[in-house]
């Protein structure tokens, strides 16, 4: 009989578990086969966490070469710095190697034979652009903003991609670059790069650990040649990761990529200023700039709330949330902000309404709602005792309340 009870007793423990906590985001197995790399390519998927909540939300995507050993912490990483806004989500699409070499040079030197046949960066971007992308656009809801993601070999991929095709993503990652590749070839590729006048409209982020040789050596050429370099719509942030090695420089790199590419997305205080005009304004502008047309960003309604929130203009700032709320409506926090605005007001009853709606969204979400609770609980505490209907009576913190 114990054992039963113990039995039970551990099945409703796990029940309550799966019921209160679960992993955020969703991680599919996907692959395509490439008729122009014969062979199959296996993926990882990661969506984000409010992909299945929002229907007709689309996002930007992010593909990430070494995929097997960097798609965890490339997408737990995004994940946290998505919870407190600084990042954009994204879907994340890691490729599995099958001939790292071979896919991640863009020439064939002999002397490195002994990692494989070298030379196949056309083909492996052929294979992205003509195969893989089309792939996804066709599976998952993307908006067309593309990213291409590498370390080390894979670094000297996202560098090579930008300078030979740089209509195909919107920015690169470049982590421990290995730019020293054939006696420097993208080196030299890059001179004539950065000397044309076409608007290039993209962004670049690359970043070298503690490290010494032809990695440091080639690194410091190619920031010379960003120093001089006078392209039109290009922006970029090159970093010396210290205390790291060439190992965790992808680690600590994707983190620091993530942030500086939102800082692109983020509109100027004139922007936020107008209000909702000025969202539309500078988003109409970076869809523009990028090829791609770019909702506005969560931050952009908050900071735009925000200065009219400064300027007391607070019926403004009630529809800035309104309208946030429209574009994300599966955000707990942008409810959490109008409650708050609404106590402000003194319009405690329409702020309890608010916040019952954050706890709902809350646990679909899968977020922590703690403060919201706790916000709820002051609230309440300062409205008066009630008279209602029978039905309708409750008891919180002691006091007789209505419900809402």
């Amino acid at each position: 009989m114990k054992k039963v009870i113990v039995f039970i007793f551990t099945l409703c423990f796990i029940f309550n578990l799966s019921a209160y906590a679960s992993e955020r985001g969703t991680t599919i197995e996907d692959g395509i086969y490439s008729s122009i790399l014969s062979e199959h390519r296996g993926l990882l998927i990661h969506l984000p966490n409010a992909y299945h909540l929002n229907k007709s939300q689309t996002y930007p995507v992010l593909y990430l070469t070494d995929g097997l050993r960097n798609f965890k912490h490339a997408a737990g990483t995004l994940d946290l710095l998505t919870q407190s806004d600084h990042a954009k989500e994204m879907i994340i699409v890691a490729i599995k190697n099958t001939h790292r070499t071979r896919d991640f040079t863009p020439t064939y030197d002999e002397s490195y034979n002994q990692w494989g046949v070298s030379g196949g960066a056309d083909n492996f971007l052929d294979f992205i652009e003509k195969e893989l992308i089309p792939h996804i656009n066709k599976r998952y809801r993307s908006n067309g903003f593309k990213v291409l993601s590498g370390h080390s070999l894979g670094g000297l991929l996202s560098i090579y991609a930008l300078q030979t095709r740089p209509q195909l993503f919107q920015a690169h990652f470049a982590f421990s670059p290995s730019l020293w590749w054939h006696k420097g070839k993208v080196l030299k590729q890059a001179h004539t790069f950065y000397k044309q006048k076409k608007n290039l409209n993209n962004y670049l982020y690359l970043n070298l650990a503690d490290e010494t040789g032809h990695m440091l050596s080639s690194f410091e050429q190619y920031r010379e040649l960003l120093g001089n370099q006078t392209r039109l719509g290009f922006d970029y942030d090159l970093e010396f990761i210290k205390n790291e090695n060439h190992s965790t420089s992808a680690m600590v790199g994707q983190n620091r990529a993530y942030v500086e590419l939102f800082e692109q997305f983020k509109c100027s205080p004139d922007f936020a200023a107008l209000g909702l005009t000025g969202i539309d304004a500078c988003y109409a502008q970076l869809s523009t700039q990028y090829g791609v047309n770019l909702k506005p960003d969560y931050l952009a309604y908050r900071y735009a709330a925000e200065k009219a929130i400064t300027d007391k203009r607070y019926a403004e700032a009630i529809d800035i949330y309104t309208q946030l709320i429209s574009t994300y409506p599966t955000r707990t926090d942008a409810y959490f902000r109008l409650a708050y605005l609404y106590e402000g007001k003194g319009d405690n009853t329409l702020a309890i309404k608010t916040l019952d709606k954050a706890l709902k969204i809350s646990l679909k979400e899968n977020v922590e709602n703690n403060k919201i609770k706790t916000f709820r609980a002051h609230i309440m505490a300062k409205l008066p005792e009630q008279t209602c209907e029978t039905a309708k009576v409750y008891v919180e913190n002691g006091k007789t309340k209505c419900a809402l």
